[in-house]
């Protein structure tokens, strides 16, 4: 009996998901989603320290004085952490309810 009763409650949530959805999509909303975030966010720290090279060594005694290398990671901490607030799931994807 138990698993009689699984098995309808499975299948009403599967016809009420899809209802749902359809409803959602004849009011205009839809579902977007961005993927490759935490690599951007890599490649965008990778750049900003890549840019230093080939700089004079009294060029680059002045950034470490500056500590432009805590400026850079700490930048890069505040938009992961934003990333992680709006929702960022592993594998570095956000999905989003939008309405046309």
């Amino acid at each position: 009996m138990p698993a009689l009763v699984a098995a309808l409650l499975t299948g009403l949530i599967q016809i009420a998901s899809t209802l749902a959805g359809r409803v959602l999509v004849a009011l205009g909303f839809m579902s977007i989603t961005y993927t490759g975030l935490d690599s951007t966010l890599d490649w965008l720290k990778a750049q900003a320290v890549q840019a230093f090279q080939g700089l004079p060594a009294e060029t680059l005694g002045m950034i470490g004085v500056l500590k432009v290398g805590s400026m850079i990671s700490i930048i890069a901490s505040a938009l992961l952490a934003r990333l992680l607030l709006d929702g960022l799931a592993p594998g570095g994807k956000i999905s989003r309810l939008v309405k046309r």
